[in-house]
C-alpha cells in the first residue's frame, strides 16, 4: 500500500482520501508544477489477481476512449515495485451524488432533471464507443463546482473498473470479463 510521502512518477502522496475492500485512494500532489491528482490503488494481494488487475487497468482504457466532461480523468496506470497496481486520476474536489441525497433526503426536482441530463449526456458520449459502465451508482457520482455547467455544478461519473468495452478499443491479449454475484 501506498505511504504519506512516498513518490509515484512525479507524484508525491499526500493524505489517504479513501478506502474500502478492493483498495484506497490517496490525493497526490505533482512536483513539479503542483497539480492534484487522486491515485487510487489496488490492496496488493488483490494486485496479484491477473484478473483482477487486468479489470481495474481496464478503468483507464475505457475513461481514456471517451472524451467527456462528465467523466474523470485519468493520466496515467502502472503497478509499483510490490505488485500494486494504481491509476493516477483527476482529483475531484466535491460530494459524492450518494452523501448529497444522504443530506437533503430528497433533492428539487430542477436539481434532479440538471444532474440526469450530465449523467445522460456522459453516459451517451460513452455509449456511443461501446462502453458499458455496468456500476452505475450514487457512490460512483462526484458532484464538483463548474461555472461553465449549467447551475455552476457537473456530475462526473467515476469507476469504471467493471465496464465492458468494445471489441475494437480492446488489445489484443484482453479478456472478457464477467460481473460475479
Amino acid at each position: 500500500m501506498l505511504a504519506i510521502g512516498q513518490e509515484i512518477g512525479n507524484y508525491r502522496v499526500v493524505r489517504q482520501i479513501g478506502a474500502g475492500g478492493m483498495g484506497a485512494v490517496f490525493e497526490a500532489v505533482h512536483r513539479d508544477i503542483g497539480r492534484r491528482a487522486a491515485i487510487k490503488v489496488l490492496h496488493p494481494h488483490i494486485s496479484k489477481n491477473p484478473e483482477i488487475a487486468a479489470r481495474f487497468l481496464n478503468e483507464a482504457r475505457a475513461v481514456n476512449i471517451v472524451d467527456h466532461p462528465g467523466l474523470v480523468e485519468i493520466f496515467d496506470h502502472g503497478r509499483l515495485a510490490d505488485g500494486t497496481t494504481y491509476i493516477i486520476m483527476e482529483y475531484l474536489k466535491g460530494v459524492p451524488l450518494r452523501l448529497r441525497l444522504q443530506q437533503a433526503g430528497r433533492l428539487p426536482v430542477p436539481e434532479v432533471l440538471r444532474l440526469s441530463l450530465q449523467m445522460a449526456s456522459a453516459l451517451q458520449a460513452v455509449h456511443e464507443k461501446g462502453i458499458v459502465h455496468r456500476d452505475l451508482k450514487p457512490d460512483n457520482v462526484m458532484l464538483v463546482p463548474d461555472t461553465a455547467a449549467d447551475g455552476g455544478e457537473r456530475a462526473k461519473i467515476l469507476d469504471f473498473g467493471i465496464a465492458k468495452v468494445a471489441e475494437e478499443y480492446r488489445k489484443p491479449d484482453d479478456q472478457r470479463f464477467q460481473t460475479q454475484t
